[in-house]
């Protein structure tokens, strides 16, 4: 077998063992999306809930 054959073969099973990898890798970026909408999500939200405990209220006790 020449060194061209044998870095071949090693690319081609380099290959077949990185394919699940690359499958696991886009599956976890298609989850930290999520993760960085719900993340937006909780901040917008509390940024108004924020504005909303600021907001001065009457005193009921009066």
């Amino acid at each position: 077998m020449t060194d061209q054959e044998l870095l071949q073969a090693i690319r081609a099973i380099t290959r077949e063992e990185m394919k699940p990898l690359k499958e696991e890798i886009e599956e976890i970026k298609e989850d930290l999306s999520e993760v960085r909408t719900g993340v937006n999500m909780l901040i917008s939200w509390s940024e108004k809930v924020s504005m909303a405990a600021t907001f001065p209220l009457p005193d009921i006790d009066d």
